[in-house]
C-alpha cells in the first residue's frame, strides 16, 4: 500500500464524513442533465428556486494538511483494510490515472497533479440548500496561482468529454426571448396557451442581448466523471454539472478565521431549518457560526467555535453542573451543551418577551443539553433527546405537546424529552449509574466537556461513523430481504456479522472524540477545543 493510495482514501473519507455531517441526503435537482458524449454540448434545464450556501469547509493550509494526510498512520491502515478498498472502489481509477496514460501530459498521477498544483491554493468546499439544491458540495479555488490554472488546463485538455451549457442561474428569469423548456407535469399547455396571450410580442423593440451562457466541461477518466468550470478567475469541480452552476451563481462570503486555524467548518442558520433557526435565535446565535481547527503533525486538533452573536445578552458561560453530565451516555454521538441566561420565572409571555428584547424582568442561567445519535439507516427513528432543568417543566410540557410523540424522563434534577425510549432509558440509566456517562470518559474528554463555556459540541466521531456503518450494512440486508419477499422469491437466510464491516467499524471506532467550545465575550464567541 503507497503513500499515493493512502492519500486517496483520505481525500474520500474527509469528504464522506464532512458529507454525512453537515447535510441530510438530498434528491438530485432537475438541472442535472443528459450524459455528454465527447464532443457535444447539453443544454441544462435551470432550476426555477435559487440554492444558497449553508455549510462550507474552508482549507486554508493546503500544504499541512496534504503533508498530514500523507503522514497519519490511522489512514495507511484504513487504506490496506477493507474499508479503505471498499472506499477507493469508484475513484481510485480516475484519481489513479497516470499522465503517462494520457500521453504523457504531467508526471504521476492524477491525484498527485490535484494535490501538488491545482489543490496547493487555499480552496472551499461549498454545500447548498433549498429545493433546487443537489445535496453534493462543489470545490471551489477562489484565487488560484499560476500552477493551479496550469493544472487545470491540463485536465481540460486531455480528459474533457463534452461540456453543459446553462444560460442563468437558478431562481432567476431566463433572458429574453430565450425558449424555456418544462416537463409538461409541471406546466401544461393550456397554461403555456394561457401565459403566450398575456405577453404579447413587441415590434420593433429590438431584444436584448442574451448573456454568455455558463459552461461546465464533463473530465471523464476510468469511466468516471468531474465536472469543471471555469469563470472570474474561479476553479470549479463537482460531481454534477448542476453543482458546478450553483457555485458560479452563488458562493457564501469569505470566512474570517481565528490565529491559527488551518481549517474552518461554518455553517447558517439556514441549514438548520424552522426549529434550528428558533434554536438559534434562542442561543443568540449570528448569522453564521464557524468550528476551527488546527493542524499539527498528523493530527487534527479542534480551534473551537467562533462567531458574531445576535443578541449577546442570551448566552451565559459556566461549566455545566455535574448533574447534567451525569444524564449524557458515554457513547452518545453528538452532544450540544450551552448555558442559556432566560428570564425567572419563565413562561410562554417571558420567554416572547425575552426573544424580542422586551424582557425586562430579572433572569437566571439554565444549562441544558442536546443529544443526537446519527442513524445509518433512513428507515431508523431520528434520535434525539433534550435535558433541561426541571423546574421549567410546566413551560417544556406545553411547548412540546404537539402531535409528534416525545418520551419523557425525570431524572437528575432534568427534565428528558426524547424522540425514542430507548434514548430516554439510557439517558435515565446514565444518570442512576448504571451505564457510563460522559463523566466517565476519557480524561481529556471529561475535563473538556466539564469545562466553563456558553456553548459547547461534541462530536465521538469513531462511535458516530461505527454505528452508521453498521446499521446502513444492516438496513440494506433487510432492504433486500424485503425486496425478495415482494417479488415472491426465496429470502436466503439472514447471514451472521460481515467480517469486513465489523473490520471496518472496529477501525472507525478508533477515531477521535473532538469537542469544541465558545464562550460569549462581548459580542462574540471565543473559542477553545479539546479531543480525545
Amino acid at each position: 500500500m503507497t503513500k499515493r493510495t493512502g492519500l486517496i482514501l483520505a481525500v474520500i473519507l474527509v469528504v464522506a464524513v464532512v458529507s454525512a455531517g453537515l447535510l441530510r441526503k438530498r434528491p438530485a435537482a432537475p438541472l442535472a442533465g443528459k450524459k455528454a458524449p465527447s464532443g457535444q454540448v447539453v443544454k441544462l434545464t435551470v432550476a426555477d428556486e435559487a440554492a444558497v450556501p449553508v455549510a462550507w469547509a474552508d482549507v486554508r493550509a493546503p500544504g499541512k494538511a496534504w503533508k498530514a494526510l500523507r503522514a497519519n498512520g490511522w489512514m495507511q491502515r484504513a487504506s490496506a483494510a477493507p474499508l479503505g478498498r471498499g472506499l477507493l472502489a469508484e475513484w481510485a481509477g480516475f484519481l489513479g490515472t497516470r499522465g503517462a496514460d494520457l500521453g504523457g501530459g504531467f508526471p504521476g498521477a492524477v491525484l498527485d497533479l490535484l494535490a501538488d498544483q491545482l489543490l496547493a491554493d487555499p480552496f472551499r468546499l461549498v454545500y447548498y440548500g433549498g429545493g433546487a439544491a443537489t445535496g453534493t458540495p462543489a470545490l471551489v479555488v477562489e484565487k488560484p496561482s499560476t500552477a493551479a490554472t496550469s493544472a487545470f488546463e491540463l485536465l481540460e485538455g486531455v480528459a474533457r468529454h463534452g461540456s453543459y451549457t446553462a444560460s442563468h442561474c437558478p431562481g432567476t428569469p431566463a433572458p429574453e426571448g430565450e425558449q424555456v423548456e418544462k416537463p409538461a407535469e409541471e406546466k401544461p399547455a393550456a397554461m403555456k396557451q394561457a401565459a403566450a396571450k398575456e405577453q404579447p410580442a413587441q415590434p420593433g423593440k429590438p431584444a436584448a442581448p442574451a448573456p454568455p451562457p455558463m459552461v461546465v466541461s464533463r473530465w471523464l477518466l476510468a469511466e468516471q466523471s468531474v465536472f469543471a468550470a471555469r469563470a472570474e478567475g474561479r476553479l470549479i469541480l463537482g460531481r454534477s454539472p448542476a453543482a458546478v452552476v450553483q457555485a458560479l451563481c452563488a458562493l457564501p462570503p469569505a470566512a474570517p478565521a481565528s490565529a491559527g486555524d488551518d481549517l474552518t467548518l461554518t455553517f447558517a442558520r439556514e441549514v438548520l431549518g424552522r426549529d434550528g433557526t428558533l434554536t438559534a435565535a434562542l442561543l443568540g446565535l449570528g448569522p453564521e457560526t464557524r468550528l476551527g481547527f488546527a493542524i499539527e503533525g498528523d493530527r487534527l486538533v479542534p480551534r473551537g467555535l467562533s462567531g458574531e452573536l445576535g443578541a449577546a445578552t442570551r448566552l451565559d458561560a459556566a461549566a455545566p453542573p455535574k448533574p447534567l453530565l451525569d444524564l449524557l451516555p458515554a457513547d452518545s454521538g453528538v452532544v450540544l451543551l450551552a448555558t442559556l441566561r432566560l428570564p425567572e420565572p419563565l413562561d410562554r409571555a417571558a420567554l416572547k418577551a425575552h426573544l424580542d428584547g422586551s424582557w425586562k424582568g430579572p433572569t437566571a442561567t439554565r444549562a441544558v443539553a442536546l443529544v443526537w445519535n446519527p442513524r445509518g439507516d433512513p428507515r431508523q427513528p431520528t434520535e434525539v433527546a433534550l435535558a433541561w432543568p426541571e423546574r421549567d417543566a410546566r413551560l417544556l410540557e406545553e411547548a412540546f405537546s404537539g402531535p409528534n410523540k416525545m418520551e419523557r424522563r425525570r431524572a437528575c434534577g432534568h427534565l428528558v424529552l426524547a424522540s425514542t425510549g430507548a434514548l430516554a432509558q439510557a439517558m435515565a440509566q446514565a444518570c442512576a449509574g448504571k451505564i457510563p456517562s460522559v463523566r466517565h470518559a476519557p480524561p481529556a474528554v471529561a475535563d473538556g466537556l466539564a469545562a466553563p463555556a456558553s456553548l459547547e459540541l461534541g462530536v465521538n466521531l469513531g462511535q458516530v461513523l461505527s454505528r452508521v456503518t453498521g446499521e446502513a450494512w444492516a438496513g440494506e440486508r433487510a432492504q433486500g430481504e424485503a425486496s425478495a419477499r415482494a417479488r415472491r422469491e426465496p429470502v436466503p437466510p439472514a447471514p451472521g456479522p460481515s467480517p469486513d464491516v465489523e473490520a471496518a467499524r472496529k477501525l472507525l471506532e478508533e477515531l477521535p472524540f473532538i469537542g469544541l467550545r465558545g464562550t460569549a465575550t462581548g459580542s462574540a464567541l471565543v473559542p477553545g477545543g479539546f479531543r480525545s
